[in-house]
């Protein structure tokens, strides 16, 4: 009963400040939809986005289907409408600019944000794409990920479902299927079922999710992104997305203000990967990043390993220049630690403490297995030696 008065009462207030529209509509478009649907989804648009505008939104407005991953992509645009600073305060403007049937309840939308900087000509911030939803005589919104990827194949391959378009590698899958579990099981946790989404590259990744153009994110196109509402959308189509699955998995039973990043990095490399591929499109195993770092020292012989460690001096360029010699250093410490002290070790570990986290770090290790910042260098000289 409440939910129906909140509604009526924003029907209501949408209708006494029709005349000052949070959206405007595109004077060229022509939208080949009836009267008075048409007329639905504009006033249910307007309402969505004037709660974007107050820092709010409604999962009344939302499709239930991926609710989670349409509320996300909606708070980027909500964190841009209250992040204005002084000089877009003024000047931006939202258009409905494209409006289309789909299917017999579903309509595809674009809306589209601009700047306008005094004689300039504009500039495009977003566009987003949506699908309006018409059941029971309500309209609701969600990300277009269903419908374009409605023609794509399935396969269950253990508890991860690929959603794909040629084929997939299926002895990654299979890898990946595989550490999934190993990684939630020494977490003590219980391995997801995921939905994984095999992309090119990011920005097919932005597309899927609503984002055909975002000014804050153009160009980038390495990252894949999730976990989020069990989905995952693939780094540069490949299968294994385990480097992420740890982070996902310590969230779930590690408070955040505990979790220290040069731990976590680290078992996210040795238990998972370095996260990006290299030029093959291939995972880069932490076993390669210490082979890698072995060949290093052999050729600058007068390395320190800690100012190595403690700057994260980028050494991998020729594979991945995201690649972090801190983090592999880290995860050979954390093998280390789960050889001498278990997963509660590599638990504490990881725990130490998000404030100061690299002398965390090293308080933690000096605690566990008396690594500090004195016997650094000759110790991690000997991890590596004898990896």
């Amino acid at each position: 009963m409440m939910k129906k008065y909140i509604i009526a009462s924003l029907l209501f207030t949408f209708s006494t400040v029709i005349s000052q529209e949070t959206i405007v509509k595109s004077e060229f478009a022509k939208y080949p939809i009836g009267a008075i649907t048409k007329e639905k989804i504009s006033n249910t648009l307007e309402l969505l986005f004037s709660e974007i505008e107050q820092g709010n939104i409604n999962p009344d407005f939302l499709t239930a289907k991926k609710q989670t991953l349409t509320m996300v992509t909606l708070h980027k645009l909500m964190n841009y409408e209250l992040q204005k600073d002084t000089l877009t305060s003024n000047v931006k403007g939202k258009q409905l600019i494209n409006m289309y049937p789909i299917s017999n309840h579903e309509y595809a939308l674009s809306i589209s944000y601009t700047l306008q900087k005094n004689s300039s000509l504009p500039t495009i911030v977003y566009v987003v794409n949506l699908v309006a939803t018409e059941r029971d005589k309500k309209i609701t919104f969600s990300i277009p990920l269903e419908y374009q990827t409605k023609y794509w194949h399935t396969e269950e391959i253990g508890n991860i479902t690929y959603h794909y378009r040629g084929k997939i590698n299926k002895e990654r899958a299979q890898l990946f299927d595989k550490k999934n579990t190993q990684i939630a099981n020494n977490l003590g946790l219980k391995p997801e079922k995921i939905d994984f989404y095999m992309c090119d590259n990011f920005q097919e990744i932005l597309n899927l999710r609503g984002i055909v153009y975002s000014v804050k994110e153009k160009g980038k196109y390495k990252d894949g992104y999730g976990v989020v509402d069990k989905t995952i959308f693939s780094v540069m189509n490949n299968e294994d997305f385990s480097h992420d699955m740890l982070h996902y998995y310590s969230g779930k039973i590690n408070e955040r203000k505990n979790r220290n990043w040069i731990t976590e990095e680290g078992v996210a490399y040795s238990w998972g990967n370095a996260y990006y591929t290299d030029t093959n499109g291939e995972m880069i195993t932490h076993n390669r990043l210490v082979d890698e770092l072995k060949e290093y020292l052999s050729k600058n012989t007068n390395t320190n390993l800690f100012e190595l460690f403690s700057e994260n001096v980028k050494i991998f360029d020729h594979i991945a220049p995201e690649v972090s010699v801190r983090s592999t250093i880290s995860g050979l410490i954390v093998n280390l630690v789960q050889k001498k002290q278990g997963i509660e070790g590599v638990l504490k570990l990881i725990n130490a403490g998000r404030q100061n986290k690299l002398e965390s770090f090293l308080k933690k290790t000096n605690e566990l297995i008396g690594l500090n910042q004195n016997n650094f260098n000759s110790i991690i000289e000997k991890l590596i030696t004898e990896n």
